[in-house]
């Protein structure tokens, strides 16, 4: 396994890109990128009285087998207190 420093990395990158087939590139990113807690979402299921966490709004909507993520999003902008389907309450971490 190779070790890179995070400062180097911006600097790999700019060399590699150019060379890089696009899907390739977004793997490489998506590998490369540090978890950040600003779009962490807790979910809180009223029927099963259950939380859990998701790491964005994206995996959130995959995993409740929503159409899209925009769904939490305007729950969380427009600060509702009803539960999403009469089943969730999404709380921005």
């Amino acid at each position: 396994m190779i070790y890179i420093l995070q400062s180097s990395m911006p600097l790999l990158l700019n060399i590699v890109i150019p060379y890089m087939h696009t899907s390739m590139l977004y793997k490489l990113k998506s590998a490369l990128l540090i978890p950040s807690n600003r779009n962490k979402i807790e979910v809180f299921d009223i029927k099963n009285n259950t939380t859990t966490s998701y790491n964005s709004m994206s995996e959130t909507a995959r995993a409740l087998n929503l159409s899209s993520h925009k769904a939490i999003s305007d729950y969380i902008k427009n600060n509702q207190k009803k539960p999403y389907k009469g089943k969730y309450i999404f709380t921005k971490l």
